[in-house]
């Protein structure tokens, strides 16, 4: 593989204990142009970021996870979109070169073309140069292919808007229609664990026959490039816990690449196997969004929802209920 292509598709995560090898290995992510993926909650993982890329500020890009409307009130998470980003300039000591976000907990899209929003979006292009949107979705958000078209010409020449979330070979968030339609309209995806370390993921990955002794990672690798191929606007969120697991994932990728280009049957496999669209159907794993069956299952959460209303309405006063900012 070509190394500007893996350049392009590749987000690197984790990594947040502040230590040498998790610096050195972000210093080394960071050269080589890759996005590094953060939050400002994901322990020490932005003191990271800001050891490993001194004297490397023009070559960072970062892909932050921020959130809106937090469902637990009492954290703070619970607060204004902008605040969080402020908050990472702060500590990291500078604005990225190239910074884009990622939004989760569910925001519907009437509250993204909100004046509010209109407002958020510009300022932090205009402040922070970020113009890339990712909602990050489960089945149970339903956002729909052609809401984010709308979206994207709503914010034409502002902002760009594209979808991430949970998929690998066996386990999705995505089916196979929406990723054809996202193609289609050249929309960003991001994948988020596409190498699907889990436990029960190894288990249900290993089941896979194939007769090139492909083990589970890369049954996994190979389902990404097939989909990166068919969506070149596709990307790929993975972690690294020391240089040897890097420097293997980019040897698997060249490896890999070429034999899907030799070996169509390989191809054709991966594309017909069976998946799950399990991860989220009727909630989502923050605890703040549920499906009528949920609802209707567990009564309970009504009176949850509820009270998160009129207790995240009174709290959110103390910043005129904006949780854009």
């Amino acid at each position: 593989m070509k190394k500007n292509i893996f350049k392009k598709s590749i987000i690197a995560g984790g990594l947040l204990n502040l230590n040498d090898e998790n610096i050195f290995i972000r210093n080394k992510q960071i050269k080589d142009g890759l996005i590094i993926h953060t939050c400002n909650d994901y322990e020490d993982s932005i003191e990271v970021i800001k050891k490993a890329s001194f004297g490397l500020k023009d070559n960072l890009k970062i892909i932050s996870k921020i959130y809106y409307m937090y469902p637990e009130i009492a954290h703070r998470r619970f607060r204004p979109l902008y605040e969080q980003l402020e908050e990472l300039v702060k500590r990291i000591g500078f604005v990225p070169k190239v910074w884009e976000i990622q939004i989760c907990c569910f925001c519907p899209v009437k509250k993204l073309i909100s004046f509010e929003a209109e407002k958020f979006f510009i300022n932090i292009k205009n402040n922070y140069g970020i113009e890339k949107i990712f909602l990050e979705t489960y089945p149970v958000y339903n956002y729909k292919i052609k809401e984010i078209i709308f979206l994207n010409n709503f914010y034409k020449g502002n902002s760009s808007f594209g979808l991430m979330g949970y998929q690998n070979l066996k386990n999705r968030v995505f089916d196979d229609e929406l990723l054809n339609l996202s193609a289609i309209n050249s929309l960003d995806i991001i994948f988020i664990g596409i190498l699907s370390k889990g436990s029960q993921n190894k288990i249900r990955n290993q089941k896979i026959k194939n007769n090139n002794n492909l083990d589970f990672i890369d049954l996994n690798i190979l389902y990404f490039l097939i989909n990166f191929k068919i969506n070149s606007n596709t990307k790929g969120i993975t972690n690294f816990s020391n240089i040897k697991q890097y420097e293997d994932f980019q040897n698997r990728i060249k490896y890999l690449e070429e034999l899907l280009i030799d070996n169509s049957s390989i191809k054709r496999k991966i594309q017909n196997t069976v998946y799950e669209i399990s991860h989220y159907k009727n909630y989502d794993h923050y605890g703040g969004h549920f499906s009528l069956v949920n609802y209707l299952k567990k009564p309970k959460l009504i009176l949850f929802k509820i009270k998160y209303v009129i207790f995240s309405f009174i709290k959110s006063r103390k910043f005129s209920h904006n949780f854009f900012g």
